[in-house]
């Protein structure tokens, strides 16, 4: 992107700051002793100040992006190359960031550029740190000058804006995976990201009725005169699946900043199970609420990062019920060998979910965000539930489920 004209802006710098508590003072004194000469003097040097800085204000192209994408809460580096467009020397150059989301600080300042001739170019770089996931707009960065006496900063910025993806804190944790594959159908888009270009040929055996005609082996069938199939071993990949609560009963406590604890939790500890597992098995669905996300089609390689950017825009759902997200997940289980559930609330609507998964032949993982209540559990469901913290997702401390 090339930036180099925009809208004027006009900010203090802390220098000015004080000048300007001082010039209070010095009214506030003036009605007791005489200082119309220090205040005159006080007032010319921020006249003089903003004068010429305005004739002298930096006309900077800049050039630079957002990456395609961060990770919340790591500060990012972000590399910019100013060049001096004007026909004077520009001098006590500075860029920085205005009107950043709340979820989003900029570390530091920039280092500034002392001066820029005319047509001289400069490499400055700039540090942010988004505190959320989710998709955010952010405008171009303000160059600005602090010439003449570092009161205040004169420049120009753009009211252009580019999209931030901001992708869900993970990190590699232990996790009770079995890793045990299952039979699936290679006539379908599936395969695409498995292992390998394609399925291991195993042999040939007799062609009988039911046999897809595109396996007939017509080498096979010329020797032995004799239809006959390609056989293939299609048990080389463990197929994956994520079960996302999303519910969030109306009128809950939020943060400070607007999120829910325990929602950014779970999305948090699903990105971080599949950033731990996709290079042993393929995730293949995502049913985050009442949304089902398939990654079916694409490449083993890309699925990891179709799925954190699913989860950064993941968002609180109303309620729902088992008829509405069952059918979505039901017809997929029988080649789905391992499952995951990260619940908000466990209630019938999961327990009859995780008991459609159990009979399927599905290798169970349910993790609930909370407190345990075993009384109740045992109630409704034998099998083996973790109960996991939301502060502690959110701390890093969860190495282990």
């Amino acid at each position: 992107m090339a930036k180099s004209r925009g809208k004027l802006r006009i900010g203090m710098t802390e220098a000015g700051r004080v000048i300007l508590r001082g010039t209070g003072f010095v009214v506030l004194a003036s009605f007791v002793v005489p200082s119309f000469g220090v205040l005159s003097i006080l007032v010319a040097v921020c006249l003089v100040a903003i004068g010429v800085g305005l004739v002298f204000r930096p006309r900077i192209q800049i050039d630079g992006n957002l990456p395609d994408r961060v990770i919340a809460g790591q500060t990012t580096h972000l590399t910019y190359v100013l060049k001096n467009i004007g026909r004077f020397s520009a001098y006590s150059v500075s860029t920085r960031f205005h009107g950043l989301p709340p979820v989003t600080e900029q570390v530091g300042e920039a280092p500034a550029v002392s001066r820029l001739e005319p047509g001289e170019t400069a490499e400055i770089t700039v540090a942010i740190r988004p505190k959320r996931r989710g998709i955010y707009r952010i405008g171009s960065p303000a160059c600005e000058s602090s010439f003449p006496f570092n009161l205040f900063r004169i420049g120009t910025v753009r009211r252009e804006q580019e999209m931030l993806l901001v992708l869900p804190a993970f990190s590699w944790m232990q996790v009770p995976f079995q890793y045990v594959s299952r039979h699936v159908n290679t006539s379908n888009l599936r395969p695409a990201g498995r292992v390998g270009s394609s399925p291991e040929y195993i042999g040939s055996r007799p062609f009988v009725s039911g046999d897809s005609p595109r396996r007939i082996d017509v080498r096979a069938w010329a020797r032995l005169a004799a239809p006959a199939t390609k056989e293939y071993d299609d048990d080389l990949d463990d197929y994956a699946a994520f079960v996302l609560d999303t519910r969030v009963p109306q009128g809950h406590r939020k943060s400070k900043s607007a999120e829910i604890e325990e929602l950014e939790a779970a999305v948090s500890l699903c990105a971080s199970v599949a950033y731990t597992i996709h290079r042993e098995c393929l995730i293949d669905v995502l049913l985050a609420g009442p949304d089902l996300h398939e990654f079916g089609a694409l490449p083993k390689t890309a699925r990891l990062e179709r799925i954190h950017e699913v989860l950064a825009g993941v968002q609180p759902s109303k309620d729902y019920d088992v008829h509405r997200i069952g059918p979505l997940l039901e017809d997929r289980l029988p080649e789905i060998s391992e499952i995951m559930f990260i619940v908000l609330h466990w209630d019938d609507t999961y327990r009859r979910l995780v008991e459609w998964a159990e009979r399927a032949g599905c290798h169970l993982t349910v993790v609930v965000i909370g407190e345990p209540n075993a009384g109740t559990l045992a109630e409704d469901w034998a099998g083996d539930i973790r109960f996991v913290s939301a502060q502690d997702i959110l701390a890093g401390r969860v190495e282990q489920l």
